[in-house]
């Protein structure tokens, strides 16, 4: 489609008056889905060299760093919001990508190629477009899925999703009748302050609502405009959902978070009664009634496909594990020790080679660990299978991540240090950029984005002094005299959030 085609066809969209800035999401990479296909026995295609389709890319602020870190895949991105289209074709020509393609068309518009996908994301599109597109959506991943392809697919989920709507009904009801989206914005931020300040403390209800009311009221404009406020905003329970899908030729994968899928969350002889239950499907369904999940982040496969339902921790050998590990202690009398990770999770184990597999993962951080290495020189089954199913046990309690491709990153500054083209593309426009783990890093200060800016991999440390100093006289602040230290802490700190290349 030419460009005045697509301006003829593609005319007021909500998100071309509010534009809904992208950002990366890890959950819906490449090698996240192959990781979590290849657990439950697929062969899914190499990140590297795979072809991926997301529908509703927006700006592509997901899909064009999955496209600069994997230069030998193909990507193909559309969306109905043109500004956004013609925002991320200027950023991919500003990097000079060659393998990523965006469409300016709609979901119900499009004709992917017949099996011609490895990978295909639909991230918050499901529940906020109309029930013909949503069906169009998922006879789209039916479609172009290769055989051991894997969909991705968001969307709000029922019992938890009811909160949500008896929200939106307020906000609407608060709104109705202000056509600009704007003052409408202005409006449900009001109700949202208004609301917190009534709910009395010890009101069951208000105690259910306020945690969700906290994290709307100071989000952007275009959450609230895009999400709340969308004409179209719809909570399935998860069995309408796998129904749905299997009416289109694909079959319940897991999903996009390992964790989520686990029964450790309730009590023992509730998690002792739903592993009885043979019916993936119905299992996932009584799991949610349990945690009131309002979100899922589906995986999806082809009905023909063979999953397996018990991941082995023998595949985990061919992996490859990441975490930000680390002991909380010293071994007890018992000789056991507590690992700790993100969000609160914890292992505790009494095997040293576990325990030395997990400390060594901790000092590779944010780097990747090939499994093969970690148990390279260990000729005992019994002690290779203790480390795999630690590992596996560890990704279900989101202690670790486990991946099939290992990013690619420097743990230490070289001597000419080199942050990716994007993070410097978007360091001087604002705040956020794209480490390469596929996340979002925020650097606040003017300093440390001017010094990502800087980092093109030609200047050493002498030479970024001197500019860092050059930029601190020209914005009138005194250069500090310990600044080839602080330089030194930042590009360390830099490593750390995986934002360099070498």
């Amino acid at each position: 489609m030419g460009r005045q085609a697509e301006q003829a066809v593609l005319t007021g969209s909500p998100y071309d008056a509010i534009a809904y800035p992208g950002h990366p999401f890890a959950q819906t990479h490449p090698d996240r889905l192959a990781t979590l296909a290849t657990l439950f026995g697929l062969a899914p295609a190499p990140p590297d060299g795979s072809r991926v389709l997301e529908l509703g890319c927006g700006d592509a602020g997901n899909l064009v760093p999955m496209a600069l870190a994997l230069p030998g895949a193909r990507f193909v991105g559309i969306d109905s919001a043109l500004r956004a289209i013609e925002r991320a074709r200027r950023l991919i020509d500003a990097l000079g990508l060659s393998n990523v393609e965006l469409l300016a068309t709609r979901i119900e518009d499009y004709a992917p190629t017949e099996k011609g996908f490895d990978y295909v994301i639909a991230h918050g599109v499901y529940s906020w477009v109309a029930a013909p597109v949503r069906d169009r959506l998922l006879a789209h991943c039916g479609m172009a899925l290769a055989p051991d392809g894997v969909a991705y697919v968001s969307y709000n989920a029922l019992p938890g999703g009811r909160l949500r709507e008896a929200l939106r009904d307020m906000l609407a009801f608060h709104t109705g009748g202000l056509g600009d989206a704007r003052q409408r914005v202005a409006q449900a931020r009001e109700l949202l302050r208004f609301l917190l300040a009534g709910w009395p403390d010890d009101q069951p209800f208000a105690a259910a609502m306020r945690r969700h009311v906290e994290r709307l009221v100071d989000s952007d404009d275009a959450l609230l405009a895009h999400d709340e406020l969308s004409d179209d905003n719809v909570s399935v329970y998860f069995h309408e959902f796998a129904a749905h899908a299997a009416r289109h030729g694909l079959q319940y994968l897991a999903e996009a978070d390992f964790f989520e899928m686990q029964t450790g969350v309730v009590p023992d002889a509730v998690s002792d009664a739903l592993r009885e239950v043979d019916d993936v499907v119905r299992r996932e369904q009584y799991l949610d009634f349990l945690k009131g999940r309002m979100f899922r982040q589906t995986l999806l496969c082809g009905a023909e496909a063979r999953v397996d339902r018990r991941p082995r921790p023998a595949v985990i050998e061919r992996l490859a594990v990441s975490s930000p590990v680390r002991a909380s202690g010293e071994p007890d009398a018992d000789g056991r020790v507590t690992f700790e990770g993100p969000a609160d999770s914890t292992l505790t184990t009494d095997h040293p080679l576990v325990a030395g597999a997990l400390e060594r993962i901790g000092e590779q951080w944010p780097a990747a660990v090939q499994v093969g290495d970690l148990l390279a020189g260990e000729t005992q089954e019994r002690d290779r299978s203790a480390v795999c199913d630690a590992l596996l046990r560890a990704y279900g309690a989101n202690l670790v991540q486990l991946h099939v491709r290992a990013p690619s990153l420097s743990v230490c500054p070289g001597e000419r240090p080199e942050a990716s083209a994007l993070a410097r593309y978007q360091a001087r426009e604002g705040p956020l950029v794209t480490n390469l783990r596929h996340a979002t890093v925020r650097i606040e200060d003017d300093l440390g984005r001017r010094l990502v800016e800087l980092l093109d991999g030609r200047r050493d440390r002498a030479a970024l002094a001197s500019e860092l100093r050059a930029f601190l006289t020209e914005s009138g602040a005194p250069a500090p005299d310990d600044i080839d230290d602080g330089l030194e802490r930042s590009l360390r700190g830099l490593a750390r959030l995986a934002l360099l290349t070498k």
